[in-house]
């Protein structure tokens, strides 16, 4: 493992905030994509820095500002070579205005930006390769694109710059990016009130071969990017959930991917191509529907614009003692949390479950499975968040509440038995089991508030926590 020291007395970091000396530091493990792992558990598996015993002495580092807003959170790798003889862990981000900026995680420093000119904005997040050396970054000129990893230069070829819309004034890169099984996932939705005729879809490059799949949630029987409004007549149905692909972790799953489809015409129970407000689950090299699951009232959803694509599905572990092993939760505008069989999702209709939050989920829930086995689900609102328990008996699985902590959070993230979740002006950490408050960045301890956030939300990475806010500063916190 390397380590990084840093020698000299630091008196001014970033924003002026008076820090000291600087600590000998660690490397931290990956945060490679949105919240961690492409199943998008939000779970640190294995991290154990931060513990309820310590969590009270997180304090703030450093804040850096970018050029806009980046409305989503940043994903990490540990070992960056930013010099012939050193490494040092590096964030990367993404701005709405389409600029992918590097930071040094320890001292907020900007390593490099590059950036993309466009008419609209985006929100969606990178991701970096498997091998630490590369990354996938979107933008607001309908591409994503490869760049070096330490030093930003982009790589050109091999289907890069990927182009993932024809349409990037009407089409938006709304969601996360996802890496998994060799292949480079991004989707897209429209923009805020649903102007022009656009089309959500799935955009799938195989990072070996440069072949590019392409699922159309209308008009699925299109299998290339629409290049003109008129040749789908249908519009909508966008895939804009903060998790968008989402990867089966279980293996017999083959590595299908997961996304959950807006307001848009449904008539695939017809015999028709159209599968608005529905759940996609799609072959792992992108080319193929395999299954879908759209609830009974699909029409009640698209008159009322209550997206089911609010929220992206939430892969549960293996339940050995269900009916029904494999499991996934599906939230949306509506507040109810579906309950579906992977393994048969169902169609029109067939949840297991419908559990009722009571308030639209815009969010992408946390999983996490404690000590003795329990998997637990951690949904943030506007309002709340709320903890809910997979329970079953007899064969039979469902959510049940355990706690629900009355302030409001976006996607939570879960480390050593902590829930982390950001809410205008700070980032509140509480005990997973029992829902008490065990710290908060608004605490003068703590270094004080953070901003406004929309969909932004933390990570957390071995002892440092690093979110970012409307005011477009990231700001990092360490024990």
């Amino acid at each position: 493992m390397n380590w990084i020291r840093a020698t000299t007395a630091i008196t001014t970091i970033v924003s002026g905030i008076i820090a000291g000396v600087a600590p000998t530091q660690p490397a931290l493990a990956d945060w490679p994509v949105f919240d961690r792992d492409p199943a998008r558990s939000g779970f640190a598996a294995g991290d154990t820095a931060i513990s309820l015993a310590n969590v009270r002495h997180l304090h703030r580092r450093w804040v850096a500002t970018y050029d806009a807003t980046a409305d989503g959170a940043p994903i990490l790798i540990a070992n960056v070579p930013l010099s012939a003889n050193s490494t040092s862990p590096v964030l990367y981000q993404e701005t709405r205005l389409g600029t992918t900026y590097a930071v040094n995680a320890y001292s907020g420093e900007i390593v490099w930006k590059r950036t993309t000119q466009g008419v609209n904005i985006t929100s969606s997040m990178p991701a970096a390769d498997p091998s630490g050396q590369w990354i996938y970054a979107p933008g607001v000129d309908a591409h994503v694109r490869k760049y070096a990893a330490a030093t930003g230069k982009e790589f050109r070829g091999n289907g890069f710059p990927l182009r993932i819309t024809w349409s990037p004034e009407i089409e938006k890169d709304a969601s996360a990016l996802n890496v998994a099984n060799g292949y480079l996932y991004a989707e897209t939705s429209g923009y805020f009130g649903d102007a022009g005729q656009y089309d959500g879809h799935v955009v799938t490059l195989g990072l070996q071969s440069g072949h590019v799949h392409v699922v159309n949630a209308l008009c699925n029987d299109i299998h290339h990017l629409i290049r003109t409004p008129g040749e789908c007549a249908q519009t909508k149905a966008g895939i804009w959930a903060r998790g968008g692909a989402v990867v089966d972790p279980d293996p017999s799953m083959a590595g299908r991917i997961y996304v959950s489809t807006g307001n848009g015409d449904f008539n695939a129970n017809q015999g028709g191509h159209d599968y608005g407000d529905s759940v996609l689950a799609i072959s792992a090299n992108g080319s193929t529907l395999v299954d879908t699951f759209t609830p009974t009232n699909y029409q009640q959803l698209e008159n009322g614009d209550v997206d089911l694509s609010s929220s992206a599905p939430v892969m549960l572990p293996k339940q050995p003692a269900s009916n029904t092993p494999l499991m996934a939760v599906q939230g949306g505008k509506d507040g109810l949390l579906k309950l579906l069989n992977r393994k048969h999702l169902g169609g029109v209709g067939g949840e297991l479950q419908d559990y009722n939050l009571n308030e639209g989920i815009f969010t992408a829930p946390a999983v996490w499975t404690d000590r003795d086995g329990t998997t637990w689900l951690f949904v943030g609102s506007a309002s709340a968040v709320t903890a809910l328990q997979l329970v079953t008996v007899n064969g039979r699985s469902t959510l049940q509440h355990v706690w629900t902590a009355q302030v409001g959070g976006t996607s939570p993230v879960v480390a050593n038995g902590i829930v982390f979740a950001a809410t205008s002006g700070a980032v509140n950490a509480f005990n997973a089991r029992t829902g008490h408050e065990v710290w908060s960045s608004s605490q003068q301890s703590a270094g004080g508030s953070i901003g406004n956030v929309h969909w932004e939300s933390p990570i957390v990475v071995r002892g440092w926590l690093y979110m970012s806010d409307e005011n477009g500063n990231v700001t990092a916190y360490s024990l």
